[in-house]
This record gives structure tokens, C-alpha cells and sequence, in this order.
């Protein structure tokens, strides 16, 4: 029994992607007179099934539609019930009928029917983790943390629980006959999953939870965390087109008399690579993704004679995720300077990996790594 109150409006079209959605949002699908309450994004599976995207790709699609949606539908709020489980299992193709407007050329190579994994394809197919499971679960990982970081404009719900069995080693054939799309029955199994969440998320009191101030200018509050108020706005129009489309951590650092650096302004990737919260990363110098026990002296050294100079600097310094993981950061630092030329801020591009090597190797390496080249040189 399990139904929406008020009007309800379905954008939808078979077959589509992340790209198709962002297409038809910049171009008008979603002009209202008065913006919906709660928007519910459900996309991405085809990147997945269809394109065999990688999951960065599909988390970026995802990000710019969302961002779009919150730019366009000031007082909305946005639902991700992320990318539900799905087939086929490990080891067999994917097998997806053409979308409209899609002929069957766009499949060849596909054979009709995947190759059984066991005797008895019809229970094989339904298999968890299947083909596709890393890559949803990247993705909705990701989704998760945007939205724990949005100050309140995005909410994340793990819809999969609605798909799997009690032991979550299989879809369940009622509710996902295809092992693709929900039946009637998985739709308002569904339904009843999302209904609560939309309903309590879009009449929760506007100054519950925590909001963030951020520039108007940003694209979207729901992956940006601060504020560049305080750059100038030549530096912030730059700053702000690499947030759009960068995968690395962003953060902007304001320089003091004191000679301390504290963040400012951070994206969401910042967030979800070192793993501390928005509340815990403005305010504070970028020293705290070092050890106090294993100081990296060299590189500190050139950081401060850098900053010191004013001048950009790139190097390779060790630092450490909230769990203490330790964290290879290829870091490039770019002064901002204001209209007189005197620097102000710092913006720093955090290239991390998980560190696979012991210290002396990574001592051994150089510790000049590649620069984004001169377009942001003289910020």
C-alpha cells in the first residue's frame, strides 16, 4: 500500500546513461514553476551493463547531474538510492536488448543467451557478487560519502537489501526477474524502502543538520565544503572549474601572518580519500595528514621555501589516512595571488595512493612529480 503523497513526476527513458540525463537537465527537462521537494536520481546502471564504464567515470556522470539538478532547483534536495545490485554473474556476458533508438549492431558480438555457470542457469543468473558488484559497490561508496559531506542536500540509501536474499548470495527472482529490472513486486518493494526516506527528507526542518557556507559561485554545495569568499575571483573561476572535472583532492589554504595555512575550502574528494569529515578538515593547517613521528624533512623543507618565496612547488611527501593508512601524495602546490600580486591563498592538488613500498623505496624515487602544466602557474 505504500504510495507517495502530492504530485509525483517520472524523467526516465529506457536506456539511459548518466550522459543522457545530464543532457536533458541542462536543456530544460526540469523546468518547474515551483522546485520539487525531493529529486530522486536513479542512474548509472547502464554505464555500468551497457557502456562498461569505470567506476570513476560513473561516479563523475552522477556527480555533474546531481550538481546540475541543486544548481538549477534552488530549495530542492536530491535522493540517491544509488545502483542496485544486478546480473550477470562473474564469467558470463552481459546481456542487455537494444534501447530505443539502439539497433541490434550496437550489441554484436553479445551471444543471445550467456553461457551457464552451473547446471541450472536460471538459479546461476541471480548470483551475488556478480559481474558488476565492484564496480556498483565504488560507485555507491562514493555516492554515500558525497552525500554524508553535502550539509544536507543529498541523502544516500542502500536500496540492495531490497533485491538480495536473507544471505545476500542472490537477487531474488520475484523481485528482479531478469536479474535487471525490478518486477512489479520490486517496485513496490522499492517503494516501500524510499518512501519513508523521501517523505521524512523532504519536510525536515531547513536548520537541522549541519550547512555549510559556501560560495554561491560553486557549482554545487553537494561537493564542495567551505568557502572561497576570500580569493580573488579571477583564481576562484579556475579554482572552481578544476573541481568540476578533477578526480584528485582540492583543498585551498589561506595564508596568515603567522605563517600557518588553514583549509578553507575542500571537495569531496578530499573527504572521502583521507577520511575525515568536512567538520574536522576546515580550520586546520594541511600538517595533520603528516606524523608527528616520521617527519619527511626534505619535503617539509621544500613546502616552506616554497611558501616562503611564493612561489608553486611539487612534491612527494608521505601522509596518512584517518585509520593510519599511510598515503603517497603527490602534491602540487599553486599560489593565488590577489589584484596587487601578494599571495593570499594556496591551492593544493592531492594526488594520493595507498602506499605498496616500504620507505626506503620510496625514498629511492624522485621526488619531482609531473605538473598540471602552466595553465594554473600563475594563479
Amino acid at each position: 500500500n505504500a504510495s507517495l503523497r502530492g504530485d509525483v513526476f517520472a524523467f526516465g527513458i529506457s536506456g539511459d546513461r548518466t550522459q543522457h540525463l545530464l543532457y536533458r537537465v541542462r536543456n530544460g527537462e526540469l523546468e518547474f514553476r515551483h522546485p520539487p521537494r525531493v529529486v530522486v536520481i536513479t542512474i548509472g546502471t547502464n554505464n555500468v551493463g551497457r557502456d562498461n564504464d569505470e567506476a570513476h567515470d560513473i561516479f563523475l556522470g552522477l556527480r555533474a547531474c546531481i550538481g546540475e539538478v541543486l544548481t538549477r532547483l534552488p530549495g530542492s534536495k536530491v535522493l540517491l538510492p544509488g545502483i542496485l545490485p544486478r546480473g550477470p554473474p562473474v564469467g558470463a556476458r552481459a546481456q542487455m536488448p537494444p534501447a530505443p533508438g539502439e539497433d541490434s549492431t550496437y550489441h554484436s558480438g553479445v551471444a543471445e543467451e550467456p553461457t551457464p555457470l552451473a547446471a541450472g542457469y536460471k538459479v546461476s543468473k541471480y548470483a551475488q557478487p556478480g559481474a558488476h558488484t565492484a564496480v556498483i559497490g565504488h560507485v555507491n561508496r562514493r555516492l554515500a560519502a558525497l552525500a554524508a559531506g553535502s550539509g544536507g542536500l543529498v541523502k544516500y540509501v542502500d536500496c540492495a537489501e531490497c533485491f538480495l536474499t536473507e544471505d545476500g548470495t542472490a537477487l531474488r527472482s520475484d523481485l528482479m526477474r531478469d536479474a535487471l529490472h525490478p518486477t512489479a513486486a520490486g517496485m513496490r518493494a522499492w517503494l516501500a524502502k524510499l518512501k519513508p526516506e523521501i517523505e521524512n527528507f523532504g519536510v525536515a526542518d531547513e536548520g537541522s543538520g549541519p550547512r555549510m557556507d559556501v560560495s554561491p559561485t560553486l557549482p554545487s554545495t553537494a561537493f564542495n565544503h567551505g568557502s572561497l569568499d576570500t580569493v580573488d575571483e579571477q583564481s576562484r573561476s579556475l579554482v572552481e572549474h578544476l573541481v568540476s572535472w578533477t578526480p584528485h583532492a582540492l583543498c585551498v589554504s589561506h595564508m596568515t601572518p603567522k605563517g600557518d595555512g588553514p583549509i578553507v575550502y575542500c571537495n569531496d574528494n578530499f573527504v572521502l580519500q583521507t577520511g575525515y569529515s568536512v567538520e574536522e578538515i576546515l580550520g586546520r593547517d594541511c600538517r595533520f595528514l603528516q606524523s608527528t613521528n616520521d617527519v619527511d624533512t626534505e619535503a617539509l623543507s621544500a613546502i616552506r621555501s616554497a611558501i616562503a618565496e611564493g612561489r608553486a612547488c611539487r612534491v612527494r611527501i608521505m601522509n596518512y589516512h584517518k585509520d593510519g593508512t599511510e598515503l603517497v601524495n603527490d602534491l602540487e602546490l599553486i599560489p593565488l595571488h590577489s589584484d596587487s600580486g601578494k599571495v593570499t591563498h594556496y591551492l593544493g592538488i592531492q594526488r594520493f595512493r595507498r602506499n605498496t613500498t616500504d620507505g626506503g623505496e620510496l625514498g629511492d624515487k624522485s621526488r619531482t612529480v609531473p605538473s598540471t602544466g602552466g595553465a594554473y602557474s600563475k594563479l
